[in-house]
């Protein structure tokens, strides 16, 4: 649709980036759901495309397979530009009362003017479902040029796969995203405390270097959400071998792009911007785990911890939205080696898109870690003393881990025994086995405590009888981090 605003983004870096291979068709009939799009549309989208450094290939008749051919063909000769053909329409063509209206756009004929219609394209007005011969022959000649030409590629590929078989092994890796058994991250020193923004940043270097089909880059955010590959090129006009991706700031069409990549296969593909703005990538987000789409969201300065930026920066709901979309797994690590564990997790999973949420500020390192098993279910304890049961259990994610650490000492002092235990990926945590959450959890007569910058509702499904949150109950403000605090 031309009115959406992930057009406008789309279309701006395409030209931008002179996408010559890129065609695209605009049906212009005038008709939208609600009526004549002159209600709500009046611009030349012939100009605003030509501003945009697209080709235009305008007033060809929609109807006519030989103009439709004739201006592909024409378009194809241009390589440093896309090509937009407008082509003139009519929705509901043939309808003898719909014709031209927006009754044809979203509800059926009716049958009465189906029969007007099957009348006015020359059909036999009684027959469901009808093909004329000339149609079948055209299909099955079709259907034969297509297999011929399939026939031939697979032949070729087979010759080249014999000649080059590194390449063919290469190919088969990127193809099935295989990533290597050791990722060799554990022997990856990160100083801490570290912001898991920064951490993430030099896991994802390492990463580029072991997987050479990761590609992707920011909405113009990468010196904040730490995002960029150092050791390699950014893809620009006329020179596509880089994997760092400048999408500018178009977060809509961002989202939207990765997700083309990753149907293609191939590539690997991640996007990045603060989290507060996943917001303007929501339809795109949806549609990547609707699709099953292996997409990577790198999503930094998670919580009002932002600070000076204030509320319109400050993530507080975005959280638990995420967390709502189904197969879209969200892991929010606390520290530096949970961001480790967090992109094993990341690289390993292709069915679906996953989320990394990361912190701006600093944070310390863990008392305890578990091994990977451990952090892919979800939640574990990290404080000592597993096995001795708490008085009170603190569960929190992200950055609140740490202060579930102070918390902790505190209750110390007093006299009080608790158990920390870090959920960065609650959704997973909660398809455990009801025995390994009783275990991590406790008995159902201990305290139970949240600790989280966010307005947390989906917690409850962990609390009993006995509890108490610390959660986000209003937008935050505008002052210093530790203010804020």
């Amino acid at each position: 649709c031309m009115m959406e605003g992930i057009t406008s983004e789309a279309a701006s870096l395409a030209g931008h980036l002179g996408l010559g291979k890129l065609i695209t068709i605009y049906d212009d009939n005038d008709i939208c759901l609600a009526g004549e799009t002159k209600a709500t549309f009046s611009e030349s989208v012939a100009d605003r495309f030509r501003a945009y450094n697209w080709r235009v290939i305008d007033n060809i008749n929609g109807h006519s397979i030989q103009e439709l051919k004739a201006a592909i063909i024409k378009a194809k000769e241009t390589e440093d530009k896309p090509t937009l053909i407008i082509t003139k329409t009519h929705i509901g063509y043939g309808a003898p009362t719909k014709q031209d209206s927006s009754n044809c756009h979203g509800a059926p004929l009716g049958e009465e003017e189906v029969k007007g219609l099957k009348k006015n394209l020359r059909l036999p007005p009684e027959e469901k479902f009808y093909l004329s011969p000339e149609v079948k022959e055209f299909f099955e000649n079709r259907k034969k040029q297509l297999t011929q030409i399939r026939e031939e590629w697979e032949n070729k590929f087979t010759q080249w796969a014999q000649q080059y078989p590194e390449l063919k092994e290469q190919w088969d890796k990127a193809l099935n995203l295989i990533v290597p058994q050791d990722l060799e991250l554990d022997s990856l020193q990160i100083k801490s405390p570290v912001a898991t923004r920064v951490a993430s940043s030099v896991i994802l270097n390492k990463l580029a270097d072991k997987i050479p089909y990761l590609i992707g880059g920011s909405a113009d955010l990468s010196p904040s959400t730490k995002t960029y590959l150092n050791n390699y090129k950014e893809v620009q006009r006329n020179s596509f071998t880089g994997r760092n991706l400048r999408f500018g700031v178009r977060e809509h069409a961002m989202g939207a792009m990765v997700n083309g990549i990753a149907a293609h296969k191939g590539l690997r593909p991640y996007c990045s911007t603060f989290f507060v703005f996943s917001d303007y990538m929501r339809p795109a987000i949806r549609m990547a785990a609707l699709m099953g789409l292996p997409v990577i969201y790198i999503f930094t300065h998670d919580s009002i911890m932002v600070g000076e930026d204030g509320p319109t920066h400050q993530p507080v709901e975005q959280l638990e939205s995420l967390r709502l979309i189904p197969n879209l797994k969200v892991i929010r690590p606390a520290d530096e080696e949970e961001a480790k564990l967090a992109w094993i997790e990341v690289v390993k999973r292709t069915e679906g898109p996953t989320a990394l949420v990361l912190s701006r500020q600093n944070l310390p390192h863990l008392e305890k870690h578990r091994g990977t098993k451990e952090f892919s279910q979800g939640g574990y304890i990290i404080s000592h003393k597993e096995k001795e049961t708490p008085q009170v259990v603190l569960m929190a994610s992200g950055s609140e881990v740490s202060i579930a650490q102070k918390v902790n000492l505190i209750l110390k002092v007093n006299g009080i025994t608790s158990r920390i235990v870090s959920i960065p990926d609650r959704e997973e945590f909660l398809r455990q086995e009801k025995k390994y959450i009783e275990e991590i959890l406790g008995p159902k007569d201990v305290l139970r405590v949240v600790i989280e910058a966010n307005t947390g509702q989906g917690w409850y499904q962990l609390l009993n009888d006995f509890y108490y949150t610390v959660f986000m109950k209003s937008f935050g403000k505008s002052a210093p981090a530790q203010q804020l605090a």
